[in-house]
C-alpha cells in the first residue's frame, strides 16, 4: 500500500474526530469570589482549614450551587471586612443591615438574606444589671460592635427611653462578649443568632432585614447574586426562615427564670408534679422497675440538670383521671396531649409549645370510604389519639377500648369503623397481629404533641416552655428511636400462611418460584401506586373547592394556623388579606337560576386568581372569598386592589355573567406586627373594609 493511499484512508477518521471534539460543550469558566467570613457562632463557623457550618455558610453554598462560584474565604472582624468590601479588597459579604451611608460605598442584594433581632444581653450573675428590670440598664456600660447597624439602633433605643449609658466599642461580637465576661462592660448588644453560656437577654431593641453586600467594582457579581437568590426563594419560599431557624433555635433558649416563675417554684418547694400516662409509648410509660421511660424523660432530665428543678412523676392509667387530678391541683403539669388551642380552651387548660411533631394515620379495613370515619376506636390511655380524632372528625362517634390491641381488634370485628394513630406509634403497634390486616392512610397536616397545665397557670407554662426549648434537640433524636421499637414474635404457622405461594413454588421448582415472585411483585407495585394516587387525590380534595378550583375553607384555616405559628415564634410574617364578597348573587339565583349563580361564583374565583396571580385564593363561604397576599403581591397590594375594582362590574346580568364577568365588593388589610396578635384580627379589618365598599356601592344607586 502506498503512502498516498494510507493518507487517504486516515483523512476521514481524523476529520470525524476533529468534528466531535469541536462539538463538545465548552466547560464554563469557574469564577472565584472573595468572601468576607466573620467567625460568628451559628452564622459562620470554622476558620482556615476547619469544618464550616452555620446559616451564612449554608446560604453561601446554596448560592454556589446556583452560580458555579468557588470561594476564597477572607477572615477578619466585622469592621475589618466591611472596610475591605468598601475598598474592593473583597467581593462579597453577608449579614449587612442596609443604611444609606453604606449604600454609597457598596451595593446591596435585591432580596434580604434574612431577618434578625437585636438584644441587650448580660450575664446571669451580673450585679449591676437585673434581667427582670430594664431600667437597671440606665447608667451602665454597654458593649457594641463599632460601625454596626446595632450601634445606631442602640443609640435610638437609649434616646427613646431616656437612658444615659456609656457605649464601649468593640471590633466584633466575640470581643464584646469577652469584654462582658472580663468586667469591662455590664451588658452587650448582639443579634438573636448569637449564643453564649451564661448570657441572659434584658431587652429587645429592634430588628432589621440583613442583606448581602457586593463590592461596587463587581456589578456582574450583583446580577448573578440577585438571580440566584430569586431562584432559591422561588423554589423554596420559606428557605430563609426555615434555614435561619435551624441554626437559631438553640440560641433562643433562655434558662433565666423571671421573678414570677421563681416565686411559683418557691411556693411549690422547687418541685413540678408531672402527671403522665403509664402506657403511652413512645411518649411515656412506667417501666418494669416503676421508673418513668419514654420521650418525656428528656424533659425531666432538662428540668433537673439544666434548671435545677425537681420533678415528681405521677402515673395515670387513663387521661380522664389525669385531667381530674390536674383540676383538683394534685398535679401541676400533665400529658402528652394533642396540641390544639381550640381544644385546650374547651377543656380549660393551657397547652405548652410542641415537644414533638408527627402526622396522623387512619387505620381501616377494606376499601376506603368517607363513612369509615363515623365510628372511631380509641384507647383512653392515649390523649393524643383522642384529641386528634376530636379535631379532625368532630361529628364522629368515639368507641372506648380496653387496650391498644383491643382498639385494633374493634376495627376488625366491626365495633368501630377505624382508628387513628400518630406515625410515631406505628412501629410499636406492629407487635399486634391485627395491624397486618388493616390498611393505612396518612392524613394531611402535622400533629403536634404537647403538655398541659391548668388554665391561668402562666408562670408554670413559661417554665415548661423554657425547658421544652432547651430540650428540643434531644426530643427528636435518640430518645425517639429508643422508644419507638418493639419486638414482635411470629410463629412458624404464621410464616407458612403468609408465604404459602412461595413455599408451593419451591416445591414445584425454581422456575415456578421466579414466575410467582414476579407476578406478586407486579401486583404489589400496582396496589402501592393505586394507594399513593388515592392518598394524593384525598389530600388535594381536602383543601380544594370543587366549584371554583380555588382553595377551600379548610385550606385557608391550615394556612392561617401556619401564619399564626410564625407570629407566636416572633418571625413577623409579611402578608395582607383581601376579603371579597360576590355582589348580586341572590338576584341572579332568584331570576336566572342557581346554574347562572354558580357561573357567577366561578367567574369571581377566576378574576381573583387572575389579579392575584402570585397569591393563594380561598372560597371560605357561599359567596365569600379571601386572598392571602405575600411576596410581590403583598408589596404591590394597593395597585392590585385597584386593578380588582377596575375589572369588577357595578352590577351583573345574564349577558355579563355568561361573558365571564363578575361584580365584587372587596376590602384589604395588611398585618401589623405592632398591633395584630392574630390572623383573625387582620381578617376582621379586611372584612369591615369589604362591607364599607359594599355600602358605598349601594349608595351610588348600583345594584349589589
Amino acid at each position: 500500500m502506498t503512502i498516498k493511499h494510507c493518507v487517504r484512508r486516515l483523512v476521514l477518521p481524523l476529520a470525524l474526530l476533529v468534528c466531535c471534539l469541536l462539538a463538545l460543550p465548552a466547560r464554563a469558566e469557574t469564577q472565584t469570589v472573595r468572601v468576607g467570613y466573620v467567625l460568628f457562632e451559628n452564622y459562620q463557623e470554622g476558620s482556615e482549614g476547619e469544618y464550616k457550618r452555620g446559616f451564612g455558610y449554608e446560604y453561601l453554598q446554596r448560592l454556589a450551587y446556583a452560580t458555579g462560584w468557588e470561594y476564597e474565604y477572607v477572615y477578619g472582624s466585622f469592621s475589618e471586612l466591611l472596610a475591605m468590601l468598601q475598598s474592593g479588597d473583597i467581593d462579597l459579604m453577608g449579614d449587612l443591615s442596609y443604611t444609606e451611608e453604606r449604600a454609597r460605598t457598596i451595593r446591596f442584594s435585591a432580596l434580604p438574606q434574612g431577618q434578625e433581632r437585636y438584644y441587650i444581653y448580660t450575664t446571669a450573675g451580673q450585679e449591676g444589671v437585673d434581667p427582670d428590670d430594664v431600667d437597671s440598664l440606665n447608667g451602665r456600660r454597654i458593649g457594641v460592635t463599632s460601625t454596626s447597624y446595632q450601634y445606631r439602633l442602640l443609640l435610638d433605643w437609649l434616646a427613646e427611653n431616656d437612658y444615659r449609658c456609656t457605649l464601649v466599642e468593640f471590633p466584633g461580637t466575640a470581643a464584646s462578649v469577652a469584654g462582658l465576661h472580663a468586667g469591662e462592660v455590664d451588658a452587650v448588644v448582639m443579634t438573636d443568632m448569637a449564643s453564649s453560656t451564661g448570657l441572659v437577654p434584658v431587652a429587645n431593641i429592634g430588628y432589621s432585614d440583613f442583606y448581602y453586600g457586593v463590592s461596587r467594582s463587581r456589578p456582574d457579581l450583583l446580577a448573578e447574586l440577585n438571580r440566584a437568590m430569586r431562584e432559591i426563594q422561588t423554589i423554596d419560599p420559606y428557605f430563609n426562615v426555615v434555614t435561619y431557624a435551624k441554626y437559631n433555635t438553640s440560641t433562643l433558649s433562655n434558662s433565666h427564670l423571671s421573678k414570677a416563675e421563681r416565686q411559683w417554684l418557691e411556693q411549690h418547694d422547687n418541685t413540678v408534679r408531672l402527671g403522665y400516662l403509664e402506657n403511652d409509648l413512645p411518649y411515656c410509660a412506667t417501666a418494669a422497675d416503676g421508673t418513668l421511660r419514654g420521650e418525656i424523660t428528656a424533659l425531666v432530665k432538662t428540668f433537673e440538670e439544666e434548671f435545677d428543678i425537681r420533678v415528681q412523676a405521677v402515673p395515670f392509667a387513663v387521661y380522664d383521671d389525669m385531667a381530674q387530678a390536674a383540676a383538683n391541683g394534685e398535679i401541676d403539669l400533665f400529658g402528652p396531649l394533642y396540641l390544639d388551642y381550640w381544644l385546650a380552651e374547651q377543656y380549660d387548660i393551657f397547652d405548652t409549645k410542641s415537644i414533638l411533631t408527627t402526622t396522623c394515620v387512619l387505620l381501616y379495613q377494606g376499601e376506603y370510604a368517607d363513612s369509615l370515619t363515623n365510628r372511631i376506636a380509641y384507647f383512653p390511655g392515649n390523649a393524643v389519639q383522642r384529641g386528634a380524632a376530636e379535631v379532625l372528625y368532630p361529628n364522629a362517634e368515639f368507641v372506648a377500648c380496653d387496650s391498644k390491641e383491643d382498639m385494633l381488634e374493634a376495627v376488625l370485628d366491626g365495633r368501630a369503623d377505624c382508628t387513628i394513630l400518630t406515625s410515631a406509634m406505628l412501629n410499636l403497634m406492629r407487635q399486634y397481629k391485627a395491624m397486618r390486616s388493616l390498611n393505612m392512610l396518612e392524613l394531611p397536616g402535622a400533629a403536634e404533641v404537647c403538655l398541659g397545665t391548668a388554665r391561668g397557670n402562666s408562670a408554670l407554662l413559661n417554665i415548661a416552655n423554657r425547658v421544652i426549648f432547651a430540650a428540643s434537640e434531644n426530643l427528636s433524636g435518640v430518645a425517639l428511636m429508643e422508644n419507638t421499637y418493639a419486638e414482635s414474635a411470629v410463629t412458624l404457622q404464621e410464616i407458612l400462611q403468609q408465604h404459602a405461594v412461595g413455599v408451593t413454588a419451591v416445591l414445584v421448582g425454581i422456575i415456578v418460584l421466579m414466575l410467582g415472585s414476579f407476578v406478586w411483585y407486579l401486583r404489589m407495585q400496582a396496589r402501592l401506586a393505586a394507594a399513593q394516587n388515592k392518598n394524593e387525590e384525598l389530600a388535594r380534595q381536602a383543601f380544594r373547592d370543587s366549584l371554583t378550583k380555588t382553595g377551600n375553607r379548610a385550606g385557608y384555616l391550615s394556612l392561617e394556623k401556619e401564619l399564626q405559628m410564625q407570629m407566636v415564634l416572633g418571625q413577623w410574617p409579611e402578608f395582607s388579606l383581601v376579603v371579597a364578597d360576590v355582589n348580586g348573587l341572590k338576584e341572579i339565583n332568584d331570576t336566572l337560576g342557581h346554574e347562572e349563580g354558580d357561573m357567577l361564583i366561578r367567574n369571581t374565583g377566576a378574576l381573583l386568581r387572575g389579579v392575584f396571580a402570585n397569591s393563594q385564593v380561598f372560597r371560605i363561604g357561599g359567596d365569600e372569598f379571601v386572598v392571602v397576599l405575600t411576596g410581590e403581591d403583598h408589596r404591590e397590594r394597593a395597585m392590585l386592589l385597584e386593578r380588582l375594582r377596575a375589572q369588577s362590574l357595578p352590577f351583573v346580568d345574564r349577558e355579563t355573567v355568561e361573558a365571564g364577568r363578575t361584580s365584587v365588593a372587596c376590602g384589604m388589610a395588611a398585618y401589623d406586627r405592632e398591633t395584630d396578635r392574630t390572623v383573625a384580627a387582620v381578617f376582621d379589618r379586611a372584612d369591615r373594609e369589604m362591607y364599607r365598599c359594599k355600602t358605598r356601592m349601594k349608595g351610588q344607586n348600583q345594584r349589589p
